[in-house]
């Protein structure tokens, strides 16, 4: 049986280069990974909505599902409400994407990741009572808190520099999206690492999402593990083991 493909969808203000440590172990296992830099995040100027994301993610669905590859979505953090939007018509519950002879995604994979409601943008889903807020510009801005300490508390002082060097700008329109917002999370089975160090998305916050989207009718494992919010940096080969271990499953 062949591997699936997978596709890697950033969080919010990250970037393709967060994921290359996790990427590597997985290419090394044979896995073909895509780490796309997705346009809520760093494009010239803020986008509208998360829209022209959603179709940068479901460009690689397609080639990968129309070559007849499955393709597991590994979404982090605000990834989550791209990622799971994205899979929409490419699974088998709801195929009207795909042809007869298509691969299909068959997972998700959350890492300490947002799952919302259908319509239901991320500042819907956590109000007010979080580290950042709307700038003057477009761009959403972090008041409380250093991201080295939000992001990388369980990194050196070194590390964690290093990965915040590659930071971006944050759209603020993108976070408050409501009408391209879909619950792909319900169509295909989810895995979830739940992060319980994390400062950016505390435990409760994660366990509480995970909670919804089961009463609404996902099928979600989870695992936890001692983490900050970038396990793929922190606990690369854990989070790999993780991945593996969901993958087997799907």
């Amino acid at each position: 049986m062949s591997l699936p493909s997978l596709v890697f969808v950033h969080g919010a203000w990250h970037g393709p280069e967060h994921w290359e440590p996790l990427a590597t172990v997985l290419r090394k296992e044979g896995f073909s990974c895509f780490t796309p830099l997705l346009d809520f995040c760093g494009s010239e100027h803020p986008v509208d909505s998360i829209a022209s994301s959603i179709r940068q993610i479901q460009q690689n669905l397609e080639t990968e599902t129309s070559a007849g590859r499955n393709v597991v979505v590994i979404n982090h953090s605000f990834g989550g409400c791209v990622g799971c939007s994205s899979v929409k018509g490419f699974t088998k519950r709801d195929p009207s994407r795909l042809s007869d002879d298509s691969g299909y995604v068959v997972g998700i994979i959350q890492l300490c990741a947002f799952m919302s409601p259908l319509r239901q943008s991320l500042y819907d889903v956590v109000g007010t009572l979080v580290f950042h807020r709307h700038g003057p510009d477009g761009w959403e801005v972090i008041h409380h808190g250093d991201p080295r300490h939000l992001f990388y508390n369980d990194l050196s002082h070194e590390e964690a520099q290093h990965w915040k060097s590659f930071l971006r700008k944050q759209s603020t329109r993108a976070l408050l999206d409501r009408e391209n917002v879909y619950p792909g999370w319900a169509d295909v089975p989810v895995w979830y690492l739940c992060c319980d160090q994390d400062n950016a998305i505390p435990i409760a916050g994660q366990e509480a999402g995970i909670m919804a989207a089961r009463k609404a009718g996902a099928t979600i494992t989870t695992r936890y593990i001692e983490s900050g919010h970038s396990p793929f940096l922190s606990k690369t080969e854990k989070t790999a083991q993780f991945i593996l271990e969901a993958l087997a499953s799907f």
